[in-house]
């Protein structure tokens, strides 16, 4: 699994950004849609009613415009409707993330402002001119003044960006922002199958010529090699044998050249070769993992 974050200023293109990659194969979980669905739960409604009247609810819907215009009106306000609202939407987000599996991309606009860092391996944070999000925002009925109330209680772009592993500046067409999308999003994908091969050899010497090997190919980015006893039944007889284990990162794409490579130069009639899944790992270890695993990819690309 890779789970990957998208924050950042508003109209700068994180939706976008967000529906490349879910196009692309992406898990895609959108807290700002889950908040939503919070306003609708009878205790939200409830508290939400004490506090700004019964008007914020028609026909027992509710009025996100009229909704906001509480929200946004202070920073009590503003705390207000956060306490009532994220925990249960932060709540599901979790459940829903234990489901899943592969490349996970949670879109959460307020990460720095909840400062809810539990799931992440990975934070993307989208920037643009002021000009260029205003005329998005326009599409959403929105001014200057709208947008003031909305950025007033936010972290500042710049701690946002410190605080983010990969930074993305949107001030190109669309077209441009969706290709940029893609070239990073590939990447990811691959970052979403990066595999522990395990295997059992029958000295040093055999570790090091296979280890070397995998490395050599391309088919692990690195081998790491380490002293053991173990202890097995074989042809029904318990057996106690001193081994090397041989542990080596790689890609899904490799796992079956690697596991021949194993096969052909190993001295044992059946080494036993796992591979599990890497659940969760930083960032930028997943990335050297796959420059280094695929000839193609460009350690170079600042991405």
């Amino acid at each position: 699994m890779f789970s990957v974050v998208i924050t950042g200023e508003i109209g700068a293109g994180k939706s976008t950004l967000a529906s490349v990659w879910r196009d692309m194969g992406a898990n895609l979980i959108d807290l700002d849609s889950l908040a939503k669905e919070q306003w609708a739960r009878p205790e939200v409604r409830r508290a939400a009613e004490a506090r700004w009247g019964a008007g914020v609810y028609h026909d027992g819907r509710p009025d996100y415009k009229l909704l906001a215009d509480h929200v946004f009106k202070d920073a009590d306000e503003s705390r207000f409707a956060s306490e009532i609202v994220h925990p249960g939407a932060m709540s599901e987000t979790s459940r829903i993330f234990h489901n899943l599996g592969g490349w996970v991309v949670l879109e959460i606009p307020l990460l720095f402002e909840l400062g809810w860092f539990d799931l992440i391996d990975c934070v993307i944070c989208v920037t643009s001119t002021y000009d260029l999000r205003m005329s998005r925002n326009a599409s959403r009925g929105w001014d200057e003044d709208e947008m003031a109330a909305r950025e007033k209680f936010l972290v500042g772009s710049g701690t946002k960006q410190a605080m983010s592993d990969i930074v993305l500046c949107n001030v190109g067409s669309l077209e441009a922002w969706e290709a940029k999308a893609r070239e990073l999003g590939n990447l990811m994908l691959k970052m979403a199958t990066v595999h522990e091969i395990s295997v059992l050899c029958a000295n040093l010497e055999e570790a090091n010529r296979i280890g070397g090997a995998l490395v050599d190919d391309r088919l692990a980015a690195s081998v790491n090699i380490s002293e053991i006893t173990t202890i097995y039944r074989w042809k029904g007889s318990v057996k106690r044998s001193p081994e090397h284990r041989l542990r080596a990162l790689t890609i899904e794409k490799n796992l079956r050249r690697a596991m021949q490579l194993i096969r052909r130069n190993h001295s044992y009639e059946m080494p036993v070769i796992t591979a599990r899944e890497v659940v969760r790992a930083d960032y930028h270890t997943l990335k050297w993992v796959v420059e280094n695993c695929e000839p193609d990819v460009d350690a170079g690309s600042g991405i």
